[in-house]
């Protein structure tokens, strides 16, 4: 006692009687505040409104782009018809076989080895809902299974935990939850589109204010090429045509190419009125931001074509396998009831050539507001700061 007596002396002798004060307040607020916080997990009440889980599980459902988007469209669907709070997703994969019932040994992109690396590259995708509240990822199926087991009172499951257990909910068929939506819209008039986060939005309006001209006007364009012969492959031939045409006829108008680096076609590059994304390193949220602040989008079938069908952005996307409309009950030449007057399906029975693409192009773009799309682009329109706690020096100055 008389040894910490004459420690509190030699402090105030050190401190002063104010200084002292000073340190054994701070010192007291500082144990205070974890009081406050420890008071504050104890008596903080539990959920009451429940949320929706989706759970996208590697083993069963393919490494691929478009699909997570129309499952995070289906559970967007899901959280309005059930009232819910928010949508959460648990995003699983097994180390040792990331590839699943696709598993195709010794063909096989993605390995136990760079599984992690390809799964940080398309995480964002899960977060384009709307209603997005938490992302769980994991490479451990008994770590997830903890996970759901703790937390079963909490969520409302999709997809039903008998289907992912069984693993028959695996995406093999077409057109997955297009019918679900086009019911949702019966039922309100309305379906809820993709959100991409309004850092990239704001990124994608000065990309356009930057890279293009005055009077320009960007449409952006995604050509598949597989390597596997695929119907919704782009003919290289067609689409050049296309686009010097194009040149003589919309001089303002400039092609944005997004999608994959390795799709960008042989002489892109030499057309004057082309701009490749990829060269300016965009991420898949940065494409994405590109076609939704784009005037309209065109492309052939793919996985990217997703953001622009879940929203109220003109498009024309050719090649869509007709027997994927034929599954949902439609004939060629219709699009769900969701699209707008300015959203275009063209099957693959009806032939692509340089006139038909330049047809169907000059016909949507006649009636489409540029001076509406300017202004839109103008607002909000910056760059963004690619590091969450630094800013780069200016030069310029």
């Amino acid at each position: 006692m008389a040894r910490k007596s004459w420690g509190i002396l030699q402090k105030i002798r050190k401190y002063g009687i104010w200084g002292s004060f000073r340190k054994l307040l701070k010192r007291l607020l500082k144990s205070g505040g974890v009081y406050w916080r420890l008071a504050q997990l104890i008596i903080a009440p539990a959920y009451r409104q429940r949320r929706i889980l989706g759970i996208w599980d590697y083993k069963a459902l393919p490494w691929s782009i478009g699909d997570p988007l129309v499952f995070m469209e289906m559970l967007s669907v899901i959280k309005l018809e059930a009232d819910a709070e928010a949508v959460d997703v648990c995003v699983v994969y097994d180390r040792d076989n990331p590839n699943g019932i696709r598993s195709r040994p010794g063909k096989d992109i993605i390995t136990a080895e760079n599984a992690q690396d390809y799964m940080l590259e398309l995480l964002p995708l899960f977060g384009t809902s709307p209603y997005i509240g938490s992302i769980f990822q994991f490479n451990s199926r008994r770590e997830f299974y903890s996970f759901l087991k703790n937390n079963l009172q909490r969520y409302d499951i999709f997809p039903p935990l008998a289907e992912h257990l069984a693993e028959t909910y695996n995406y093999v068929g077409s057109c997955k939850h297009f019918l679900e939506v086009q019911d949702f819209h019966k039922r309100h008039g309305y379906v809820p589109y993709l959100k991409v986060n309004d850092r990239d939005m704001s990124w994608a309006k000065w990309f356009y204010k930057i890279h293009l001209g005055k009077n320009s006007v960007p449409v952006t364009l995604s050509l598949r090429r597989s390597l596997t012969p695929d119907e919704r492959n782009a003919d290289p031939g067609v689409w050049m045509n296309f686009l010097d045409r194009c040149k003589e006829s919309f001089p303002e108008v400039v092609f944005v190419t997004v999608g994959l680096r390795e799709e960008t076609l042989e002489g892109l590059r030499n057309r004057p009125n082309v701009l490749i994304a990829k060269d300016f390193g965009t991420s898949i949220l940065e494409d994405m931001a590109l076609i939704r602040n784009s005037l309209l989008y065109m492309g052939t079938n793919s996985g990217i074509n997703t953001i622009a069908q879940f929203s109220d952005l003109p498009y024309i996307i050719f090649q869509f396998p007709v027997q994927s409309l034929h599954t949902v009950g439609f004939k060629s030449g219709e699009n769900f009831n969701f699209a707008t007057k300015d959203q275009r399906v063209f099957t693959t029975d009806i032939e692509v050539t340089p006139d038909f693409l330049f047809e169907k192009f000059k016909k949507l773009y006649a009636r489409l507001d540029h001076d509406a799309w300017r202004g839109k682009v103008s607002e909000n329109a910056r760059n963004k700061h690619t590091h969450p706690s630094s800013k780069v020096a200016d030069l310029k100055s």
